[in-house]
């Protein structure tokens, strides 16, 4: 636009400002708007004959509106010559004529704007639509280009070649300096916008390489770690035999009538511990096994407890204490027990190693709210530094090499698939507080499924 404003400050307006001449001026005049109208004319006629679809239809009518507009403008010049014309003749006819089909295509336009708003694209279409918007930016670019390159063109045709007066030259060489400047001003806009993107889109490309390298170092881990879970299942699973043998000779001893009531009182002691180690076998071989996710109604009471249970295995957090207040009658909810099982331990493991250093106490709480069922962890760490980010896939506030900041991500997710809501903050007095609700499911006679095998993923 700026460009064609030059153009007709460059041609017409020194025939009228710096040396008066009717002739040239309309001679200029005219040739700029019939090179203007077969311009347009041709613009949307190029346009119509690539278009498909509704576009196919708006570039019709701006193409003929283009056309009766040029037609109009031609005999408009031809009647002005012959001395025939006068404002309101028949002749303004036409061009009326062509503004109103100017409007339809415009009204046509705006529907057809509404209609691609609302409607369903396909991959393809958002394909051909950015293949599109890219070949535009480069027209742009390249129509820029034309237009900085024609200014010194103009002003060296106008020192070396043109015969006109030296007031008219004078004029186009101060207009062309003056067109300069904004030109100029424009191009160093757009470069710093484009200097932005870039350095925008570099500032993006390092940080998802970034997490390409956390998520390559935690698909180590993880080979790592499932190797370990295996080794350690194979190894729970040759312990489990003995203690079968354990408790068998126990029994046998508590039921020997030659044997004392010392005797009896030992095997009864020995035979509780068994008892204990083996269920806590139990549900580490039940915890390590991989089964499809099934949605059944659960025990929540149930799945803390077993998330209890298994976090009591983990020697490095003996001066860290797990407290339950479980209400007694809970309604069951309708999940998979393995993921809820890995989202309960992975919170219980996050609020355990906040406190690895000093110690504290966590309380699991459950209660019903409504029509929900609500899992409260609160622990008595030093809380969360921001709390509306530790959702977010890479987050983590853990030194390099200890977490991958995926763990509460996946909780996250499964607590969405579950139809549910997790969220965290900080309590007044200390520590962090995880809040967890699943929607209830109302049943006369439920079948609970109250085991939970399930390994979980690495932890936040």
């Amino acid at each position: 636009v700026l460009w064609w404003v030059y153009l007709y400050l460059f041609l017409v307006t020194p025939w009228s400002r710096a040396f008066f001449n009717v002739r040239q001026y309309n001679h200029a005049y005219n040739v700029l708007a019939i090179f203007q109208n077969l311009l347009i004319f041709a613009v949307f006629g190029f346009l119509w004959l690539r278009a498909h679809g509704p576009w196919r239809v708006v570039y019709a009518n701006l193409f003929g509106a283009a056309t009766v507009y040029l037609l109009a403008s031609l005999a408009l010049n031809a009647t002005i010559d012959t001395g025939k014309y006068y404002t309101g003749s028949v002749y303004d006819l036409p061009l009326v004529a062509s503004f109103l089909w100017y409007g339809t295509a415009g009204v046509l336009a705006y529907r057809m704007k509404l209609h691609v708003r609302t409607s369903q694209k396909t991959a393809s279409d958002l394909e051909n639509s950015g293949m599109r918007q890219q070949e535009e930016s480069v027209w742009l670019a390249r129509l820029a280009m034309v237009a900085i390159i024609s200014l010194p063109i103009l002003a060296l045709w106008d020192i070396r070649f043109s015969s006109d007066p030296s007031e008219v030259r004078n004029f186009r060489l101060v207009i062309t300096i003056l067109t300069a400047i904004p030109l100029c001003i424009l191009i160093f806009l757009r470069q710093h916008l484009l200097d932005k993107e870039r350095l925008r889109l570099l500032t993006e490309s390092r940080q998802s390489i970034q997490n390409l390298k956390q998520l390559q170092t935690q698909l180590v881990q993880s080979e790592k770690l499932v190797s370990l879970g295996q080794l350690a299942a194979g190894a729970a699973h040759e312990i489990n035999n003995p203690l079968t043998a354990i408790l068998g000779y126990t029994e046998m001893l508590s039921e020997d009538t030659s044997a004392g009531d010392a005797a009896h009182s030992l095997a009864s002691k020995i035979r509780e511990q068994a008892r204990r180690t083996k269920q806590l076998v139990t549900s580490l071989l039940s915890f390590a096994r991989q089964v499809p996710a099934e949605r059944t109604l659960l025990d929540i009471n149930a799945i803390v407890a077993n998330a209890v249970q298994l976090h009591a295995l983990n020697l490095r957090t003996d001066h860290v204490r797990v407290e339950t207040q479980l209400e007694t009658v809970l309604p069951d909810v309708r999940g998979d027990a393995n993921q809820l099982l890995q989202v309960f331990f992975n919170v219980i493991s996050n609020a355990m190693d906040a406190m690895e250093e000093s110690g504290g106490v966590v309380t699991i709480k459950t209660k019903r709210e409504r029509s929900n069922v609500v899992i409260l962890f609160s622990d008595t760490g030093p809380g969360i530094q921001e709390p509306h980010r530790v959702f977010d896939p890479f987050y983590t506030t853990k030194p390099v090499g200890k977490g991958t900041g995926l763990g509460l991500s996946i909780c996250y997710g499964l607590i969405e698939e579950h139809e549910g809501v997790i969220s965290c903050y900080n309590r007044p007095e200390g520590g962090a507080t995880f809040r967890i609700e699943l929607p209830v499911v109302l049943a006369m006679f439920p079948q609970r499924e109250t085991s939970a095998p399930a390994h979980p993923k690495a932890s936040q």
